[in-house]
C-alpha cells in the first residue's frame, strides 16, 4: 500500500495504476477484511518539463543519499541504485538533452565513490531543485475532490518515488502530511526520503536516528509508534497442531524441524538455491545425530519463489512449502506461515523480516555470514547483531553454523533473553503489552490539527522562475514527440 488518506473515521488507501496482479490482490483481500476501507487510483504527475526536473531531482537525491560513507561498504546497494536511476534516466529519451546529459554527469559521479562533502553538497542541490518544481494540477484536483485530513505516504523512500508529488500537493493545500515507516529497512536500504513531512512514523530509537542523520529530518517531527505490521504476532495463536502441519507438508512429526526462511529477490538472484542445498548437506553431515534426523523445511520468499520451480532437494526429510510461495496477508496465508514458524524447533535466514517475527516468537534465529549474499554489507541487517543489542546467532562458515544449531537445540537461555530485549527495544519500546498500531493511530490524529506552513519559500520560488523556461523547453519537446508518434 503507497498512500493512504485518513478522513474522520475512514481510511482511504490509494494506489498507483498498473499494479501487478498479485498486489491487486492483496488490496482487494484487505478491503473484503475491512469493509468500511475504500481503495482507489491516485493520479500522476503529468508528462512534462516539469516531471523531467522531477526525476532528475529524485534521482540525484537517492544516488547523493547512497554515496554517504555510511554506505561504503554497500556495494550491492550501490550497484542497485546506479543501475536504476541512472538507467531511467538514460532510456528517457523524452528528457531535454541538455538536462539529461548533466544529470547523467552528475549522478555518474555520485555512483563512483563515497564522499561526505559531495553527498552533503549535491543533497543540498537536489532538495533546492524539489523545492522549484511546482505540485501537480491533476494530484492538486484530486485531493481537493477528497478533502482528506491527513496525507500518509509509506513508499517515499523508493527509488524515483511519484509518492512525493502527492505529498508536495497536499502540503500547498495545507493538509497534513506524515511517512510511515513500514518495515526495518526502510530508511537504510533504499533511497532518500525526498519530502520531509510534518511527521515521520518509525518503529524506535534506532530508527528516530537514522531519520535525523541519514535523511535530515528535524528531531522534532520524529514519533516512535513501535512495529505496527507485527502486532498480531504477540496475541495469535497456531491454527492446526504441528502434527497435523507436518502430515500436510510431509515432514516427519516425530522428529523437530527447522525452517530456512528464503530472502528476497536481491539475495535469490545470488544463488540462494545452492546454498540451501549445501546447507542441507552441511547439517547432514554435523556429528550430532539430532541433525542428521531433523526435519527442514524451506519457505520460499513471496517475491522469490520462481527459482524454487521444480527444485529438488535430494534430502527426504526436506521439503519447500509452499512451493510457489506466499505472501503472508490473506488469512489462510498468515495461518500458515504464522503455524510454520511457531511449531519450528529453530529459524535459519540470511537477511529477512521474518527473522524478526521468529525471534518475536520466541525462536533460535541462526544465519551464516556468506560473501556472496553480502548481509553485512546493509545497515538494516546490524540491527540483529549481539553487539548491536540483537539476537541473532552469526556463524562464519557452515561447520560452525552446525555447530551452533545443534546447541540451540538445547535450552538457549542466553538467547532467549536477547530476544526478550530485542522485542522490547525494536518492536515494542513503548512496552511489550503496547501494540503499535494504536500508537501510530493517535500520532496521525495528532497531525489531523497540525498547522501547515504551506508556502513555498522565496529561494524556491526564484529558482522555479529560473527553472521554467527549461521546463517550458522539456515540455514543448515531449510534445512534439507524442504528435510524431501519433502521425
Amino acid at each position: 500500500m503507497h498512500i493512504g488518506f485518513a478522513r474522520g473515521r475512514d481510511w482511504l488507501p490509494a494506489v498507483p495504476r498498473g499494479l501487478p496482479s498479485r498486489t491487486a490482490r492483496l488490496v482487494e483481500d484487505l478491503q473484503a477484511r475491512y469493509p468500511s476501507v475504500r481503495y482507489g487510483f491516485v493520479p500522476e504527475r503529468r508528462q512534462s518539463g516539469w516531471s523531467d526536473l522531477a526525476l532528475i531531482a529524485r534521482g540525484l537525491a537517492d544516488l547523493a543519499h547512497n554515496a554517504d560513507p555510511r554506505y561504503t561498504g554497500a556495494g550491492v546497494l550501490r550497484r542497485r541504485t546506479k543501475k536504476r536511476i541512472l538507467g531511467r534516466l538514460e532510456q528517457d529519451d523524452g528528457i531535454e538533452p541538455v538536462a539529461r546529459a548533466l544529470a547523467l554527469r552528475a549522478g555518474s559521479r555520485l555512483a563512483r565513490r563515497t564522499d561526505a562533502a559531495l553527498s552533503a553538497r549535491m543533497l543540498r542541490t537536489a532538495a533546492a531543485l524539489e523545492a522549484a518544481v511546482p505540485p501537480d494540477a491533476g494530484i492538486d484536483r484530486f485531493l481537493e475532490r477528497l478533502e482528506p485530513d491527513v496525507v500518509v505516504a509509506t513508499g517515499t523512500f523508493r527509488h524515483l518515488s511519484s509518492e512525493v508529488d502527492v505529498l508536495k500537493s497536499a502540503r500547498r493545500l495545507g493538509i497534513p502530511t506524515a511517512v510511515f515507516v513500514t518495515s526495518w529497512d526502510n530508511l537504510t536500504n533504499k533511497g532518500a526520503l525526498k519530502f520531509v513531512p510534518d511527521r515521520v512514523l518509525v518503529w524506535n530509537e534506532a530508527q528516530a536516528r537514522e531519520a535525523v542523520e541519514l535523511h535530515h529530518v528535524p528531531a522534532e517531527r520524529v514519533r516512535l509508534t513501535g512495529a505496527h505490521a507485527f502486532d498480531e504476532w504477540f496475541d495469535r495463536r497456531p491454527t492446526r497442531s504441528r502434527r497435523a502441519l507436518l502430515a500436510e507438508v510431509g515432514l516427519d512429526p516425530g522428529e523437530p524441524y527447522v525452517v530456512y526462511l528464503c530472502s528476497s529477490r536481491n539475495v535469490a538472484r545470488s544463488g540462494e538455491v545452492d546454498f540451501v542445498r549445501a546447507w542441507i548437506g552441511a547439517v547432514r553431515a554435523s556429528g550430532d545425530e539430532r541433525l542428521r534426523r531433523i526435519g527442514i523445511l524451506v519457505r520460499p520468499h513471496p517475491n522469490a519463489a520462481v527459482p524454487w520451480e521444480g527444485v529438488d532437494l535430494a534430502d527426504s526429510g526436506a521439503v519447500v512449502w509452499p512451493r510457489a510461495g506466499a505472501h503472508p496477508v490473506a488469512e489462510q496465508a498468515r495461518a500458515d506461515f504464522f503455524d510454520t514458524l511457531a511449531h519450528a524447533a529453530a529459524v535459519v535466514g540470511i537477511n529477512t523480516t521474518a527473522m524478526i517475527e521468529a525471534a518475536i516468537l520466541g525462536k533460535s534465529v541462526l544465519t551464516v555470514l556468506v560473501p556472496r549474499f553480502a548481509q553485512e554489507s546493509t545497515l538494516h541487517f546490524h540491527h540483529l547483531l549481539e553487539e548491536n543489542g540483537g539476537f541473532l546467532h552469526v556463524a562464519g562458515d557452515l561447520a560452525e553454523h552446525a555447530r551452533q544449531l545443534a546447541s540451540v537445540l538445547d535450552e538457549d537461555e542466553a538467547g532467549a533473553g536477547r530476544r526478550r530485549a530485542f522485542v522490547a527495544s525494536f518492536v515494542r519500546p513503548a512496552g511489550l503489552d503496547r501494540p503499535a498500531a494504536p500508537i501510530g493511530a493517535a500520532a496521525i490524529e495528532e497531525l489531523a490539527s497540525a498547522r501547515v506552513e504551506h508556502r513555498a519559500s522565496a529561494a524556491a520560488l526564484l529558482l522555479r522562475g529560473v527553472l521554467s523556461v527549461e521546463a517550458a523547453v522539456g515540455s514543448a519537446r515531449r510534445a512534439r514527440r507524442r504528435r510524431a508518434a501519433e502521425a
